[in-house]
This record gives structure tokens, C-alpha cells and sequence, in this order.
């Protein structure tokens, strides 16, 4: 759902899927000559559009989020811009040229549209809208209720050990971890898979049991950290090599914060935004620093690896204000240097 900036609660009121899933599925699997690729396929007209529960007559130019919504009141596909004139624009183009575009718009009852201060806030919007409502059109995502991640360790002989972490909402506070899986079995079948590909020790790793050369060493597919042909620090080296894209960075403050973005154009969209923000998860989105403090956020599962991501991204590449949400003092992240 698209959050109220100062609420953080559902501007609009959207069904879960219900009749109305049998009547999207009818979208994408009966044959229709109207729906079949062709030269002559027409360019459907633009659904009627809203914005804050209002009809709107013209695509505002700014960041924002976008949802195509069929009759029910069902989102089929939820997207973001910078520019949401030209990208809802765009939908209808390709329309003309893609039966499932055409599917998609020829479904709509309307557009709803969600103006952002900026970027940063469509991005978060957008995530958190796909897994909310899962539209048809969009690729399937989903929050994971807990998440299993490996922490590293040395034991007695020196060599680095990868140990399974569950996090989950009585759980919150991420270490610096490496991985995200939905189970136990998923962080299993990966780590061996990383042993195979790199020729690490099953053994070491405690994946096998037992004492001496390990079977992978018998076959030609491990290195000998088993039987002292590699030493610790050759095979700790290369594991953390190996392991080194999936890393998760821990949280490295100690209470929420508040990510602040101006709009460049207020009479278009929210002139300010605050984004609340905690153990790399999206807590919300407020129009004033007050709303944010004060929002009683229902407790959920606290990590997802997209927010992360855009997090990250974010913290790396601008120069966004950010403030402690509890005493409104500017925030020092570690790697970004920030003038108020």
C-alpha cells in the first residue's frame, strides 16, 4: 500500500486477492486476438488517473510511485520514476507493442499515483508496495518472516568457521553477517555449493564429520586444509574471498534515524520527506520530523535484502541529511562525510 506521509498508514483502502485474482488470471491465459502480438494491435487510451483519492487530468514530472489498479480496486502492477509523466506515458506506448503491456493497461480501471520528495523515497515505496500487494505484473517478491545468515569465527586450529545466525523480529539486530535465506536448508546447500566451486574443505567448514583427508580431497575437489596441506590463513584467505559479495554489513548505529529529502519542485510533489529508518529496514515515511517521532510502528520482521540495497546505494552515492530520530542530532555514518 502507498504510505500517508504523516501516518504512515494506507492512503487507499486495496482488497487482497480474492474473485478478482480469477479475473486477472483470465489477462494472461485466454486466448484473446486482442491480447495476440501483431502489427495491428492498437495503442490503448490512458485509464483515468488518481492521486491522494482524487481524479487528476495531467501526469505530474517529478519522483513518485505508480500503481495500474483493475476495477476491484487490485493492484496488477506498481512501479517508480523519477519522471512518473514519462514513464506512465511510456506503459502506454509499449502497450502497442507487447501483449502483456497491452494486458496490463487493457486491465486497468485507473492509475494512482504517489509523488515523492525524491528518489530515495520512491525506491523505498515501490519495495515495500510490490510486497504488500504482490501485482500480478511485477515480479514476485516477498519478505521473509526470518532470516538465516553465516557469522564468521576462528576455532582452535586457527581456521575461519562459518556458524548460522537466525534473525528475526525478537531478533533484530543484524551483525555483520554474510548471506540471506528464507531456511536453515537454503544457507546449507549454498555454503556447499561455494565449498565445491572454491575447493574448500567441507571438512573444515562442518560440513562433513570425521578426522583426516576429507572425501572431497580423495576426489581431487579440495585444497588439504583437511590434512595440513593448505595452512589456515591460505584457506581463511580464500574463503573470505569467496564469501566476499554476499557480506552484510551491521547496522552501525544504535537507535533509529531519519533520512531527510527535499523536493526540487514543491508545487508537484511533498516538499519535504523523512524516511524512518532502523536495522536496514523502512519504517515509514512522514511530511514532518514530529510525525516521524511519534509514529507507533507495528512491529515486523526487521531485515529485507532490497532495502538494504537501496539503503546502501544511497548512503554511498549522496549527501542526504541524516538525524538520530530520538534526539534530532546529525547522524556521523561511517564512510560519509555530511554537511547540514
Amino acid at each position: 500500500m502507498f504510505l500517508d506521509a504523516p501516518t504512515g498508514h494506507a492512503i487507499t483502502a486495496v482488497p487482497r486477492l480474492s474473485a478478482a485474482k480469477q479475473t486477472l488470471d483470465a489477462y494472461i491465459t485466454a486466448p484473446s486476438a486482442n491480447f495476440r502480438r501483431s502489427s495491428t494491435m492498437q495503442k490503448p487510451s490512458i485509464p483515468p488517473m488518481t492521486m491522494a483519492g482524487k481524479v487528476i487530468d495531467t501526469l505530474p514530472e517529478c519522483p513518485g510511485v505508480y500503481r495500474f489498479l483493475d476495477a476491484d480496486g487490485q493492484a496488477l502492477y506498481i512501479g517508480k520514476s523519477i519522471n512518473l509523466r514519462t514513464r506512465v506515458r511510456t506503459h502506454i506506448a509499449n502497450a502497442k507493442k507487447s501483449s502483456r503491456q497491452m494486458r496490463m493497461v487493457a486491465g486497468s480501471a485507473r492509475i494512482d499515483l504517489r509523488p515523492t520528495a525524491g528518489e530515495v523515497g520512491a525506491l523505498l515505496l515501490e519495495n515495500e508496495a510490490i510486497k504488500q500487494q504482490l501485482p500480478i505484473f511485477n515480479k514476485r517478491q516477498r519478505n521473509m518472516r526470518r532470516m538465516w545468515s553465516f557469522t564468521l569465527g576462528d576455532n582452535s586450529a586457527g581456521f575461519t568457521v562459518p556458524s548460522l545466525q537466525a534473525y528475526a523480529a525478537e531478533r533484530p539486530d543484524i551483525l555483520a553477517t554474510y548471506g540471506a535465506y528464507a531456511n536453515r536448508s537454503h544457507a546449507r546447500k549454498s555454503l556447499q555449493s561455494l565449498a565445491r566451486r572454491e575447493q574448500l574443505c567441507p571438512q573444515v567448514l562442518g560440513l562433513e564429520a570425521g578426522k583426516g583427508p576429507c572425501f572431497q580431497f580423495q576426489i581431487g575437489r579440495c585444497d588439504g586444509a583437511c590434512n595440513g596441506q593448505e595452512s589456515a590463513r591460505a584457506h581463511n584467505q580464500r574463503l573470505l574471498a569467496a564469501l566476499n559479495n554476499q557480506r552484510l554489513s551491521a547496522w552501525p548505529v544504535t537507535r533509529p534515524i531519519l533520512l531527510h529529502e527535499t523536493a526540487d519542485n514543491p508545487a508537484l510533489q511533498p516538499a519535504k520527506e523523512w524516511h524512518l529508518l532502523h536495522n536496514w529496514t523502512y519504517l515509514g515515511t512522514f511530511d514532518s520530523v514530529e510525525g516521524a517521532r511519534t509514529a507507533k510502528v507495528a512491529p515486523a520482521f526487521m531485515f529485507d535484502k532490497d532495502t538494504y540495497h537501496i539503503l546502501k546505494r544511497t548512503l554511498k552515492r549522496q549527501q542526504l541529511p541524516l538525524l538520530c530520530a530520538e534526539t534530532l542530532k546529525p547522524v556521523e555514518w561511517p564512510g560519509l562525510s555530511q554537511t547540514q
